[in-house]
């Protein structure tokens, strides 16, 4: 492990420590967005590249770290947003040095021409648009259009949220609608599309069966390892990262959500929550007293 985190190229540093003292910090902002989500598009030919989509607290880094965890899989934890936070990627483990300090595409073009025996894939999470410059939408719903496998892992939005607010608790009790959105945007892509999609639900409750069908689609045999994440240097989910094995959890949402958050979770997400089978709560208390009161 790094006693202390390293330092990105001195290009990036520079140019993000000018643009902030002269108080464009916002410029800066869009510009090293647009950059890190348009330059050097991945090429879809090779079929050993894929993704790994979700949208924060989904499950996304326990996926990733499963899939990691192959003989014959390397699957980064959030490489672009590793390299707009700070400049660099963690490589250690995956080339003949420990950072990457390039373009994150070039990493993953790297890794294909560098690892011929193994399935190269990053996983990344989604925001749609009203996300301003985080929004990167398009990026991977281009990168589906070229062919590039992709797999998609769903939570239910309550528990999402509800997991949101334990990780930040000056959000409890204002569901914004750019959460609701990025959810049903990713959700209906993906239903949509027939895109191979996973629920959180599933994975923790029943891991052999889901990274079996998983490793189907990536054209890899399950392996046992699988199930006991190695520890990694990323960005994501600090508890996925520390490694350790999958573990089942039961649904929460109610003791930490009030019954205005979850209604409005229902109502806005209700068509999708219906399909994937996350049952409404509040939303059906809510019609059985109007019909009581007619």
């Amino acid at each position: 492990m790094h006693e202390k985190q390293p330092k990105g190229s001195i290009t990036y540093r520079v140019l993000r420590r000018v643009l902030g003292e002269v108080g464009l910090t916002k410029v800066w902002e869009h510009i090293s967005s647009f950059y890190l989500w348009n330059a050097f598009p991945l090429n879809g030919k090779d079929p050993r590249l894929f993704q790994v989509v979700g949208i924060p607290r989904s499950g996304t880094t326990l996926l990733c770290s499963s899939l990691d965890s192959h003989s014959r899989i390397i699957c980064i934890s959030e490489p672009y947003h590793q390299w707009k936070h700070n400049g660099f990627v963690y490589a250690e483990k995956i080339l003949q040095f420990d950072i990457w300090k390039r373009h994150p595409s070039l990493l993953i073009e790297q890794l294909l021409k560098v690892h011929k025996d193994k399935m190269i894939g990053f996983k990344e999470t989604y925001y749609s648009e009203s996300h301003g410059h985080y929004k990167n939408y398009f990026f991977f719903k281009k990168n589906f259009e070229k062919g590039i496998k992709t797999i998609v892992i769903v939570r239910d939005p309550r528990e999402v949220w509800k997991s949101l607010v334990i990780m930040h608790s000056e959000k409890k009790g204002k569901v914004p609608d750019r959460f609701l959105e990025a959810w049903n945007d990713l959700t209906e892509w993906a239903l949509r599309n027939n895109i191979f999609l996973i629920k959180y639900e599933s994975l923790i409750s029943n891991p052999v069966y889901v990274l079996q069908k998983v490793c189907s689609y990536l054209v890899v045999e399950f392996e046992f390892d699988m199930l006991h994440l190695r520890p990694k240097l990323a960005l994501g989910d600090p508890k996925a990262l520390k490694g350790g094995s999958i573990v089942n959890k039961s649904l929460e949402f109610e003791k930490f959500l009030t019954k205005d958050e979850i209604l409005k979770i229902e109502r806005g997400c209700f068509g999708l929550m219906k399909a994937l089978g996350y049952k409404p709560i509040q939303l059906a208390e809510q019609y059985a007293d109007e019909a009581d009161e007619n």
